[in-house]
């Protein structure tokens, strides 16, 4: 029994009983049929473009900045606590996105409660004992299995910006039986602070399997990262391999995905993502 229907603007078109879902069951039209040239929803272009002001703007302004004055040890736990922070952990799962896919996305992620091991090698203090960083970016899926992509970051309270990339490939695609594998590459930088420069490499290995609009992953890797602070006399460099693991869950909701992530980098740290795309 066909209770109502719509024209073919992608909402519901009847909700009717059936025996393949329940007692009810919701048959919908595509937002992006292929007659036509496809668009995002205009509730995921609103998402995506507040998404992004709010993560390049909610920081107020510069409370810290590294003192490259601070004794070596100070400068030496800031480079393990900042490098493992601003990492350009995936938090996406290792099923590539295809030729025509793409993820537009903006997250957040940090640490809590270090203050006390960090602020003596600052010129002023963390905020609530946050160190965090905004980040936008953007995933395009080329043939063969693989991603690439960009993103730009803002170091929470301070005037310290990131650029990052990455490349990864799918090993194993992902199906119905089958998990998705992969590895990834990525690179990362710091503009913007003229006493401080970070410079980051990783190399990670990542498996996902889905279930209905839930997909949880589990990932570890291995990142080299280098420190230099600048001094009048000589600059100071300090530099340091570490192997990390994360996982974490997305939430698949057709328009915006969001993703949930635990991270174990110089402490436990967390982050959160919100993605559109194909």
């Amino acid at each position: 029994m066909s209770v109502r229907a719509v024209d073919a603007s992608g909402r519901i078109d009847a909700i009717r009983p059936g025996p393949d879902s329940g007692p009810w069951r919701i048959a919908m039209k595509p937002w992006c049929p292929l007659s036509r040239p496809c668009r995002l929803p205009r509730a995921a272009r609103v998402l995506v473009v507040t998404a992004l002001l709010v993560a390049l703007a909610a920081s107020p302004g510069r409370a810290w900045q590294p003192d490259p004055t601070a004794p070596d040890a100070a400068l030496e736990t800031f480079h393990d606590h900042f490098s493992a922070v601003v990492y350009p952990y995936a938090r996406h799962t290792p099923k590539p996105l295809g030729t025509l896919g793409f993820d537009v996305w903006a997250e957040a992620a940090g640490e809590q409660g270090q203050a006390d091991k960090v602020d003596p090698a600052l010129d002023g203090s963390l905020q609530g004992g946050l160190l965090g960083v905004y980040r936008v970016g953007a995933r395009k899926g080329l043939p063969g299995g693989v991603d690439v992509g960009l993103s730009y970051g803002k170091v929470i309270d301070s005037d310290l910006k990131l650029v990052s990339g990455e490349v990864s490939w799918a090993l194993l695609e992902g199906g119905l039986a089958e998990p998705a594998l992969g590895i990834r590459l990525t690179g990362s930088r710091t503009t913007g602070g003229s006493d401080y420069r970070l410079e980051q490499y990783g190399a990670e290995v990542a498996l996902s399997k889905g279930f209905a609009v839930l997909t949880p992953y589990v990932g570890a890797g291995v990142s080299w990262s280098q420190s230099t602070f600048r001094r009048p006399a000589d600059d100071f460099t300090f530099d340091s391999t570490r192997g990390f693991l994360y996982g974490g869950v997305i939430v698949n909701l057709l328009v915006p995905k969001i993703t949930l992530e635990v991270e174990q980098g110089e402490t436990l740290q967390g982050a959160i993502r919100i993605a559109v795309g194909l």
